[in-house]
């Protein structure tokens, strides 16, 4: 029977893993230096990120009101409880 070799890529000298932080530490490289010649680049990412927080959050609340909406609709108030 054959088995699966699931983390066969950490047995081949680390083949993709050295491959992907080295991507990752080019484009940032990349990105620093586009920020530090473009700094309105920057301004935008933060921008970006604080709508996408704000979008999150307002999504989030929606979410909450509707569940809870729901749950007012299961809440059974006995008016003999003592």
């Amino acid at each position: 029977m054959r088995n699966a070799n699931f983390f066969g890529f950490q047995s081949q000298g680390w083949g993709l893993m050295w491959k992907f932080q080295m991507m990752l530490g080019v484009v940032l490289v990349l990105m620093g230096v586009m920020i530090a010649l473009f700094p309105q680049i920057l301004v935008a990412l933060v921008a970006t990120a604080v709508c996408m927080v704000g979008a999150g959050l307002m999504a989030s609340a929606w979410r909450m009101r509707s569940v809870q909406q729901v749950a007012r609709r299961f809440h059974y108030d006995d008016p003999f409880d003592v």
